[in-house]
């Protein structure tokens, strides 16, 4: 009797056993498999001991591998599972009674087929064949067998000045404790600021996860513009002084006390989430450019109600500034608030320009960033309100020299968003010969590109009529051809005002009878200021030199453009007609924004 096995399933078979019988079989599965015996009859020699008469079932190939048990008797056990792939079987009888014997059988099973966890794990094989249970949350041991003690979070509560939301998991019981896995969130009333984990989840150990979070007084940081920069200041406490302090410090003084009502009180503690700033921080502004001027206030405190004391800074342009702004001579100099306009040949019929090419055809005057003064009749077709495509007009900023091949590293070239006419624009008369163009793109301030400053009338006293004003200019009939083309620059000169009714005389003396308008202002050649401008060929703008409101001083400001002149020879026997600025300060600046 006795024998290897190599099958998926079987049977082992002993009936009437002979006596002093020693009969072994080993059982091998497949890999990854193990093997399952089940006894279909039992029937040996009973003793306590099973000594005389007996079946061995061992785990493994071997007699002296572990043994599983040893049966004897009449009494079937319950089914027998190796623990890897092979099981050893032994059968021993004495000399002295024989009974029945016993019928066995078997097969190969997987570690899982008998669902061996508990509490409904699920079983995982391993390359071995071997068997782990994962279990429920609650459960442990190595077939779940064990119900662990359900442990409850005791009420975090919510924070001074704030309050608390279950916003997930299975919540409080009677409002006192909470189930693991409960997920509570933090929030702080009005002026407060939350600091610490905004959220806390019950944990199996019966302890919340993170810190109890506090609500703080905080203030949100202002936005600012990228033109500012912020600075936070060293945290301190201010303090003020007033008679009752110094009552009180003059009376602790006396008895020798320390404290008392003076005393500062502790600086907050605490950290806030990014965007937040401390009661009682000082943030300090100032511009990232020397080209610009600081408008708002300079120092802001975060107060208790959880605004910011004082106004939003802002940065603009600082306007009418050159480098030598009193300007004595006012020849070759670089008006940086200069704007030469430019039209596409494609808009012009006509002419021997060549299609897509670039031509001058005026100046204007760069008023901030995005916002340039021209004379309207620069942009509109002649004698109409028919205004000419932005695509065909560009704004050039920064340029000094007539001739557009010279290479320039202050150049800028805009193209146009928006051309802004004056409702009021005669093309007839040129009554209103004022316009605005807006820019695509921000001009980017320098030390060669800056705006001018508009005037208020308040700025300009009756002694406006005896004013030098300059006025600076392209020369816009210049021939290329000509020697002196590739040095020619932006000119300039001054002229003074003349009385309206004495242009008008001088023009009918010529000849010529026009009407001056409340809207414009005549001015001639001043022969005691160096000029090289011929306001005929150049067009223009007209700029005045005083201190303005902002800073006592001077700076330039736009007080006209260049409309209309028939000094054809530029011989100054006739005045110059500019467009007033002043009248329309307010419509330039609402279109400013």
């Amino acid at each position: 009797c006795g024998q290897v096995l190599r099958a998926s399933k079987g049977q082992i078979l002993l009936e009437s056993y002979p006596l002093n019988a020693h009969c072994e079989w080993t059982i091998h599965a497949q890999p990854g498999f193990i093997i399952q015996l089940r006894f279909i009859m039992l029937s040996l020699e009973f003793d306590y001991m099973c000594q005389y008469d007996y079946v061995e079932v061992r785990d493994g190939d071997s007699s002296s591998d572990q043994i599983i048990k040893r049966f004897c008797g009449n009494e079937r056990p319950a089914p027998i599972r190796s623990t890897d792939s092979s099981l050893h079987i032994l059968f021993h009888s004495d000399g002295s009674k024989n009974f029945d014997g016993f019928h066995a059988i078997f097969e190969e099973i997987t570690a899982c087929s008998s669902s061996p966890c508990f509490h409904d794990g699920t079983c995982l094989l391993d390359k071995t064949g071997s068997y782990k249970c994962a279990c429920l949350a609650g459960y442990t041991g190595q077939r779940c067998e064990n119900l662990l003690e359900e442990s409850n979070c005791s009420d975090p509560g919510g924070p001074v000045n704030g309050y608390k939301k279950v916003t997930g998991g299975p919540g409080l019981i009677n409002g006192r404790y909470a189930k693991i896995g409960t997920i509570v969130s933090f929030f702080c009333n009005n002026s407060y600021v939350l600091s610490g984990n905004e959220k806390r989840t019950c944990q199996q150990n019966g302890e919340w996860s993170g810190k109890q979070p506090i609500c703080l007084k905080a203030c949100r940081e202002p936005k600012i513009s990228d033109l500012v920069r912020r600075r936070v200041l060293p945290m301190q406490v201010q303090s003020r002084e007033t008679p009752l302090h110094q009552l009180y410090s003059a009376s602790l003084s006396k008895q020798k006390l320390q404290g008392g009502p003076t005393k500062k009180p502790a600086l907050p503690f605490g950290d806030l989430p990014p965007g937040f700033q401390h009661l009682h921080t000082q943030l300090q502004y100032e511009c990232i450019s020397p080209f610009y001027r600081r408008l708002g206030s300079s120092r802001r405190t975060c107060l208790r109600t959880g605004k910011w004391s004082g106004r939003a800074p802002s940065c603009v342009p600082i306007c009418g500034k050159t480098e030598n702004v009193t300007a004595p001579k006012s020849q070759g100099l670089r008006w940086p608030w200069q704007a030469a306009i430019y039209r596409r040949a494609s808009g012009v019929h006509g002419g021997s320009l060549h299609k897509d090419t670039w031509f001058l055809v005026c100046s204007g005057a760069l008023v901030n960033e995005r916002t340039v003064v021209v004379a309207a009749h620069c942009v509109t077709d002649l004698g109409k309100v028919t205004m000419i495509k932005t695509a065909d007009l560009k704004v050039v900023l920064g340029k000094f020299y007539r001739d557009d091949d010279r290479d320039e590293k202050t150049i800028q070239s805009l193209r146009i968003s928006a051309i802004i006419l004056h409702p009021n624009y005669d093309p007839i008369l040129l009554d209103t010969d004022i316009a605005i163009l807006k820019l695509l793109d921000k001009a980017r301030v320098s030390t060669r590109v800056q705006p001018i400053c508009l005037a208020a009338p308040r700025d300009l006293s009756a002694s406006f009529q005896e004013s030098r004003i300059t006025v600076a200019g392209w020369n816009v009939l210049a021939d290329a051809r000509s020697p002196g083309f590739k040095n020619d620059t932006l000119r300039s000169g001054g002229v003074r005002v003349v009385d309206s009714l004495l242009c008008e005389e001088q023009h009918e003396e010529h000849g010529i009878p026009v009407s001056v308008t409340d809207n414009m202002f005549c001015a001639s050649w001043d022969p005691t200021a160096p000029s090289d401008i011929c306001p005929a060929e150049t067009g223009g703008i007209a700029a005045l030199s005083f201190p303005g409101r902002a800073s006592p001083e001077p700076r330039w400001h736009l007080v006209g453009l260049v409309s209309w002149s028939y000094d054809k020879t530029c011989s100054h026997s006739l005045s110059t007609a500019f467009s007033r600025v002043l009248p329309f300060k307010d419509w330039i600046e609402r279109n400013m924004k």
